[in-house]
């Protein structure tokens, strides 16, 4: 039985969601989360998307982001998750799929709903016992929406504030 198509929207916002194969630790370092991030970067700029909220743990990966016109989501994924995968894969000699299946994406189709799921993934470091602030776990955009530098992070991405058009670089 074949895949169900997904279902793309222009300038749609996405909570997209993708993990490691087996549930692996794939980004258990501090590098290999800065290798995504500069993989993220290279197609953000690429591909002109917005990035409004993210967290990364070391097993998966969720993201709020709006697809522009011209790339579809299943486009944007690929070159992100492609690239990534080709930087760990020569990093760790690893062989076979870095990534479980698809990534999952689900259309944000209310701005509530936005809200709700950028609340949802920021919290997710709190729910797996990490940090016991969203806003203390430093591989996620919480500070963000707390308006808290996070020099860390925002040297790769640029995160753009839900309903404003201002841009953290």
């Amino acid at each position: 039985m074949s895949r169900l198509k997904r279902i793309y929207y222009g300038n749609a916002v996405y909570h997209v969601i993708f993990r490691g194969n087996n549930r692996q630790n794939i980004l258990k370092l501090k590098s290999d989360k800065e290798n995504l991030f500069k993989s993220i970067q290279k197609y953000q700029e690429r591909m002109k998307i917005k990035i409004y909220g993210f967290v990364l743990m070391d097993n998966h990966v969720h993201m709020v982001m709006e697809a522009g016109e011209v790339h579809n989501i299943s486009k944007i994924m690929q070159a992100i998750l492609l690239s990534f995968s080709l930087k760990y894969r020569r990093k760790y000699g690893y062989v076979g799929h870095v990534w479980q299946g698809r990534f999952q994406s689900k259309p944000i189709m209310e701005e509530k709903y936005i809200l709700e799921c950028l609340d949802y993934i920021h919290c997710n470091p709190v729910r797996a016992g990490i940090v016991s602030k969203a806003c203390d776990y430093i591989y996620s955009s919480a500070k963000f929406y707390e308006n808290l530098k996070n020099k860390d992070v925002y040297q790769y991405i640029e995160l753009t504030k839900y309903g404003d058009t201002s841009v953290v670089s």
